[in-house]
């Protein structure tokens, strides 16, 4: 069985050092001739623009409110979905009883299945 070296290697501590660094030199060079020739500039000439001012709210609490009668009003109240195809929104729970009442025949299709050309 041999015996483990003393000493490093020198040759092969500077050569892993000077490996890395001739790749970052060449990753660098790399991304110099690409910007260059991609034609990327380097900081923007225009000024900097200041940032608008932000929109604050001036009434939260009221924009919450109307905002949530906007959406009750469309959840509880009637509207045409469709006027083309006769098709209106009605409020949920008017929903609820035309399908409760409708029973096992609630989850029928609303349109009849369209049958394919028997010429094809």
């Amino acid at each position: 069985m041999r015996r483990q070296p003393r000493d490093v290697r020198s040759w092969i501590v500077v050569g892993i050092g000077l490996g890395t660094l001739g790749l970052v030199l060449a990753t660098l060079g790399l991304a110099w001739l690409f910007a260059r020739f991609m034609g990327i500039a380097g900081p923007s000439a225009l000024p900097p623009t200041a940032f608008p001012p932000p929109a604050l709210q001036s009434d939260p609490a009221g924009e919450l409110r109307d905002y949530q009668a906007a959406q009750r009003a469309r959840l509880e109240g009637y509207a045409w979905a469709d006027r083309e195809a006769g098709r209106v929104r009605i409020p949920v729970a008017r929903a609820m009883t035309l399908l409760a009442t409708r029973g096992a025949a609630a989850f029928d299709p609303l349109d009849p299945p369209q049958m394919p050309d028997p010429r094809r």
